[in-house]
């Protein structure tokens, strides 16, 4: 109805229509809860003191998707960046926002980065100076701090950061297992204040100052781009489990790698790696070891032919694990003497026993010539004592000396030469390689029971387990049809009882029963002749059964063949022993041998 005057009376507006339907909520909708821990987390490095600690963080967290990780490189089932980016996207909060901001700055593929900018595009939320700095960082300088012995360098770049000012960031790369990238420090300081404290420590350790030195940004940058590549290398040699961060709890590798990765995309290029130990000399193996032999510091050594066959394998040893022949450090000694040198396939007994009296006097040369410290030296020499003991024991144990004589043929064998590991396993059951030339295959003729040679308290426990096994092979229906094989195998176990008692009474003084041990005894002598088994005259639950033994004989024999192997566990069902072989075992074992020799 109108009002007076003509004119419509204003009225009030209908509040359901001003709504226009369901109420949009006054704030974003509560995040899950792993996006709440993720918010959490971001949130806390916002406000942190550190204001490099959001980038650090989001570096980490992106670091292990799909836009960083090498095939081959350390995660099996890297995180897609997309899925990343969209979980971010989706939760519309300061901390997101902050995070997408320096997602765009880091990650490398620049459609990507499109897509977050444009997700940002529609965000109001206030951030850090700190975080829209990243994507403005300049690489101003550089400058490389060597080790010494050529174990590694720190390359130093110095940032102008908007939003915090200079920062330093320190990249180590490691050179210890190959050449490598193992540590990245953010430094909220100036380079010029991180280069002259790093140059106090090396006054501190009677180091020049100068070994901070400084270089080009396109070299820094080669020389990271050059350390990244080698450690994604399918070929790049392993790093041992207990590989570790030092104490000072760095930003790290791989979680470093996009921050690192932005900072080269803005360095020049057409630099060259200035690494340690690019500045080696060259040298071959045989220059390096002929060196040594004409040198003073061999001048002790009398036997000249064992004292470069042993510096050849050192400086090989070098040469194919640190880089150089002549390249020793408390490091590389460690891991020659304690993960290397002892499984050399390519070395002698010899040339393994002169170990301990080659290296220390080829470090002494080697760093002569390299011009290392007298410290550095000194402290090499001290980590040679501290793993020698090490090296001699483990050089002689029985299952590093087995992997040195087996690995060369098992190459050959996986090369289609079987004719080297047949050989070795025959002279291997034989008891050595002149006992397969000589082998015959007359039988082993009846022998009595000799007690002369057992220990006085246990002959009657040894007459008693004869006896067992006696009566059994003169009884059994089993082996009947052995015909004279049956007295060989008698002789055999006899041989075997008594061989094994004589290196250890201690055996079968233990408490067992003697059913038992007749049983292993069978077992142990059968097996080794063909006679029990799937394809023997007697199968083991056969075997088993008369001696009235539950579960597999084998159980049985295991202190016996403890004691004939001298107190090492049993590798194989071998016996090692030619005099222990039945005339048809042998007869087969020189067909064969006599076969691959055609």
């Amino acid at each position: 109805m109108a009002n007076k005057g003509g004119r419509r009376r204003k009225q009030a507006p209908n509040r359901s229509a001003t709504r226009g339907g369901a109420a949009r909520p006054l704030q974003p909708v509560p995040p899950s809860q792993e996006d709440a821990g993720l918010i959490a987390a971001l949130r806390g490095v916002l406000r942190s003191s550190d204001q490099t600690a959001a980038t650090t963080l989001i570096s980490s967290m992106i670091a292990l998707t799909d836009a960083f990780h090498p095939e081959g490189g350390p995660f099996e089932e890297p995180l897609p960046l997309a899925e990343i980016i969209e979980s971010l996207a989706a939760v519309p909060y300061a901390e997101t926002t902050a995070a997408l901001h320096v997602i765009a700055a880091l990650i490398p593929d620049e459609l990507d980065a499109a897509r977050v900018r444009r997700a940002l595009s529609t965000r109001r939320h206030p951030v850090p100076d700190a975080v829209l700095g990243v994507r403005d960082i300049v690489v101003e300088q550089a400058a490389k701090m060597g080790d010494e012995l050529a174990d590694g360098d720190n390359i130093i770049l110095g940032l102008s950061w908007p939003g915090i000012g200079p920062v330093t960031v320190v990249v180590y790369v490691d050179e210890a297992f190959g050449t490598r990238v193992k540590d990245v420090f953010l430094i909220p300081q100036h380079f010029d204040e991180v280069c002259e404290r790093y140059r106090e420590l090396l006054v501190g350790e009677g180091r020049r100052p100068s070994d901070l030195a400084p270089i080009g940004p396109a070299d820094a940058r080669a020389g990271i781009r050059l350390a990244i590549d080698l450690g994604d290398a399918d070929d790049a040699p392993l790093t041992p489990e207990s590989w570790s961060d030092p104490d000072e709890d760095p930003l790290g590798w791989p979680g470093a790698r996009p921050f690192v990765e932005m900072l080269l995309r803005r360095m020049p290029g057409g630099g060259v790696p200035v690494l340690t130990s690019a500045s080696l000399p060259e040298m071959s193996v045989s220059t390096a070891a002929a060196g040594f032999l004409t040198s003073t510091h061999s001048a002790g050594l009398s036997d000249r032919e064992m004292a470069l066959d042993c510096a050849v394998l050192l400086a090989n040893d070098a040469a194919q694990h640190a880089g150089h022949p002549l390249r020793w450090s408390p490091v590389q000694v460690e891991l020659a003497l304690s993960q290397r040198l002892p499984w050399a396939v390519d070395a002698t007994e010899e040339d393994l026993a002169a170990v301990s009296q080659v290296l220390p006097l080829f470090i002494r040369y080697s760093h002569e010539r390299l011009g290392v410290p007298d410290d550095a030296t000194a402290e090499t020499l001290a980590a040679v004592d501290t793993w020698l003991p090490a090296f001699d024991g483990l050089r002689v144990a029985p299952g590093v000396v087995q992997w040195r004589e087996v690995s060369p043929l098992i190459e050959a064998f996986e090369a289609g030469d079987h004719g080297p590991l047949l050989m070795h396993r025959l002279a291997e059951e034989v008891g050595g390689q002149q006992a397969l030339n000589t082998l015959d295959a007359e039988p082993l003729p009846a022998e009595p029971l000799d007690l002369d040679r057992v220990a006085g308290d246990v002959r009657d426990a040894v007459a008693e387990v004869c006896a067992l096994v006696d009566g059994w092979l003169d009884s059994s229906p089993r082996v009947t049809h052995l015909g004279p094989a049956v007295e060989e195998w008698r002789t055999a176990a006899r041989r075997l009882l008594v061989g094994a008692t004589v290196k250890d009474p201690g055996w079968i003084r233990r408490r067992a029963a003697a059913n038992g041990r007749a049983c292993g005894l069978l077992w142990a002598s059968g097996v080794a002749n063909g006679l029990v088994g799937p394809r023997g005259a007697v199968l083991n639950k056969d075997l088993a059964s008369d001696f009235g033994v539950k579960g597999s004989p084998s159980t049985r024999a295991e202190s016996l063949m403890r004691a004939w192997n001298g107190n090492r566990w049993a590798t194989n069902e071998t016996l090692g022993d030619a005099a222990l072989l039945i005339a048809s075992r042998r007869a087969e074992i020189i067909e064969m041998r006599d076969v691959d020799r055609r």
